[in-house]
């Protein structure tokens, strides 16, 4: 693949981004329901169409301070291995294609993040691609599925 197709957006002021292939859409904020015994990186449920969703605080996950949610949030569904998850952002930029050649993907030594799946140059600086797979460490996972299934709530995990 000669070229990336990338949905950016920001985080704590910095500059990320998800591989196009991970996004289903983008919706406004959303009221989230608190999930007993989820992770701390699980901020709650949400109720899209019929799909019950957890919301991933990807600040909490990076170890950085939470930033509260506000009315105009936007909020990106992305879909993994195994579920599909919102991420509240502070603000979403217009997809845009990139050359493979300027996309340095993790492990690179100067990639030293097991969650980013790499770096891209950009005309702008830096944008850090976000591993999506990563959202969730092994243990929040298996967190989740147990405070899902004693809610009675299996989620829609992603086949």
């Amino acid at each position: 693949m000669d070229r990336y197709l990338v949905l950016p957006f920001w985080l704590a002021g910095q500059h990320f981004a998800v591989a196009l292939e991970n996004v289903v859409r983008v919706l406004p904020a959303l009221l989230s329901t608190p999930l007993p015994g989820a992770p701390a990186t699980v901020c709650g449920l949400v109720n899209v169409q019929g799909s019950i969703l957890p919301v991933v605080d990807l600040a909490r996950r990076f170890d950085w301070p939470s930033a509260l949610l506000t009315l105009w949030q936007p909020f990106i569904w992305l879909k993994t291995s195994k579920r599909e998850l919102l991420l509240p952002v502070e603000k979403v930029a217009a997809v845009f294609s990139c050359a493979a050649a300027d996309f340095s993907p993790a492990p690179d030594p100067h990639v030293p993040s097991s969650l980013l799946r790499g770096v891209l140059r950009t005309a702008e600086g830096m944008l850090l691609i976000q591993d999506v797979e990563q959202l969730l460490s092994a243990t929040d996972e298996s967190q989740l599925a147990a405070a899902l299934a004693r809610q009675g709530g299996g989620g829609d995990a992603a086949d």
